[in-house]
């Protein structure tokens, strides 16, 4: 995917304190999370409706504000002067509600948790059918 550090920046409108290292780690965690959780096209279902990457982009964004938000304000007393820190702090409280809100929106729709998708594949597994009659004679005949 392609979501750089300066988009959350300017998702962010640009906050003092918050270290490029920071972003690009959450960038990297947020991203194969995604990838994880979103639908594949190989499902049964999910071939026409499947998110496309412009979505996942969004989910990465709207979950990396959310965590640069949270260390910005645990780094508040660090970063900005007295005179600023309250309002600071009211504004990252907002902001981070909003977020928070926004990437849960974005997370069910990448996972789709009320839906079901399977593979359709053949499988060496028993999936259905008979077993011989030994395996279950002790089990059944023992009543």
């Amino acid at each position: 995917m392609a979501v750089t550090t300066a988009q959350i920046r300017d998702l962010l409108n640009r906050p003092r304190g918050l270290n490029e290292n920071t972003i690009s780690e959450y960038l990297t965690i947020r991203d194969a999370e995604i990838t994880k959780k979103a639908r594949m096209t190989g499902y049964v279902g999910v071939t026409d409706n499947a998110p496309t990457t412009a979505l996942k982009e969004s989910a990465v964004k709207f979950l990396v504000c959310v965590d640069c938000l949270r260390v910005l304000i645990d780094t508040i007393p660090s970063i900005y002067p007295p005179q600023e820190k309250g309002a600071t702090d009211i504004r990252f409280g907002a902001q981070l509600r909003s977020f928070e809100k926004q990437a849960a929106q974005a997370l069910a729709n990448i996972a789709e948790v009320g839906g079901t998708a399977f593979k359709v594949k053949a499988t060496t597994t028993r999936v259905g059918g008979t077993t011989s009659g030994s395996e279950l004679s002790g089990s059944i005949n023992s009543t």
